[in-house]
């Protein structure tokens, strides 16, 4: 039942190439049978729906190459959009898929871009890790004359389709309940996700949204902690270091929360009960509401690869896109609805929806 998922699917990783044999799992080591049952879980089944079979295209059923431009494999949030990709692809047997690791490396993914274009694929797929440094890659599969389907964070160039829920929504949601917390005062640090990246921007730009709302909540430092924990730890140190009262730390993603956590511990500053307010969507973060860890969790799913395959599977059949509208960027836009942020009070509704199989990092603070 693997079908032709595995046929032609590559993964690079630092700098390797491994071709996948049908015979083996596909490349988030589920086979097709798990990823259809993880598909019935997934929330946006119902957008651009398409029934389970082989895709027709003018009336022939022939065979269908995707290919899709990951920004990187090194978050598992990353990893659980490809699984929402292959979990779409197990229920068309004539639809096969090219995977690229863009290693967080902008040359490289433009390069990975060109690649599938040489490789004659039917469609791309693209997540980029910046947004105007991949305008040239973008450029390229329109002039190829392919659809072109860019999710979670946008480009500004022409386009087929960009999917995604709003950040900007999701972040004032997440700045609200941590500026009612403080009481509309006190000052926050911020770890940005990857600079020049639109979700760190939009996500920047909500929280500005609410703090001009509360002229006594002041950020005191900014730091680029890339959505992981590596750079969170020696920012966090940095600020605390610098500033002896802070009283939340508002972060681009949980990885970076999990970060600034463990740097509050070891610069016994626990006892200063500073908050904090994280994104990503993972049942460990909801996890880390419930324990009290983090005060909010902006809930942004990296299920959305399997509307951008459906997207491109319609543009390939040349149907239209429902509810695709035009925006300030070029192209049309899919916006999906927000989700609400979770918070102490609906974490348990949210528990066992969200993304990974993973524990919270235990809260040292809390030995």
């Amino acid at each position: 039942m693997l079908h032709r998922l595995l046929i032609g699917v590559s993964l690079v990783l630092a700098g390797t190439s491994a071709t996948l044999a049908q015979e083996k799992q596909p490349i988030t080591g589920k086979t097709c049978e798990e990823l259809l049952v993880q598909y019935k879980q997934l929330p946006f089944t119902d957008v651009l729906p398409l029934e389970e079979g082989p895709i027709s295209i003018g009336g022939e059923v022939k065979d269908i190459t995707i290919g899709f431009s990951q920004t990187a494999f090194n978050h598992p949030w990353r990893v659980s959009m490809l699984e929402s990709l292959q979990a779409e692809a197990c229920r068309h047997s004539n639809v096969s898929l090219v995977v690229l690791d863009g290693n967080v490396d902008v040359a490289k993914q433009s390069n990975d871009v060109r690649d599938l274009l040489v490789r004659g694929v039917d469609a791309i797929l693209l997540s980029p890790v910046e947004s105007a440094a991949l305008v040239p890659a973008a450029r390229a599969v329109a002039e190829a004359g392919i659809p072109l389907i860019v999710m979670d964070r946008d480009v500004p160039a022409e386009k087929s389709l960009f999917i995604g829920q709003s950040n900007i929504t999701m972040a004032e949601q997440v700045a609200e309940k941590m500026a009612t917390d403080l009481g509309g005062k006190g000052n926050i640090v911020v770890l940005t996700g990857l600079k020049g990246s639109s979700p760190a921007v939009d996500r920047n730009t909500g929280m500005e949204n609410v703090l001009a709302k509360y002229p006594d909540i002041k950020v005191i430092a900014v730091g680029d902690a890339q959505w992981i924990r590596e750079p969170a730890v020696p920012l966090m140190e940095d600020f605390l270091t610098a500033n002896s009262d802070i009283a939340a730390v508002f972060s681009h993603a949980e990885e970076s929360a999990w970060g600034a956590q463990l740097a509050i511990a070891r610069a016994n500053r626990c006892g200063d009960g500073i908050r904090l307010y994280a994104f990503d969507g993972s049942n460990a973060g909801f996890k880390s509401v419930k324990a009290g860890t983090f005060g909010a969790d902006g809930n942004y799913t990296p299920f959305i690869a399997d509307i951008g395959m459906r997207a491109a599977i319609y543009k390939l059949m040349g149907k239209e896109i429902p509810g695709a509208t035009s925006y300030d960027m070029p192209g049309s836009r899919l916006q999906l609805p927000d989700s609400p942020a979770v918070v102490a009070d609906n974490s348990d509704e949210w528990i066992g929806r969200g993304w990974g199989d993973f524990e919270p990092t235990p809260d040292p603070c809390k030995k």
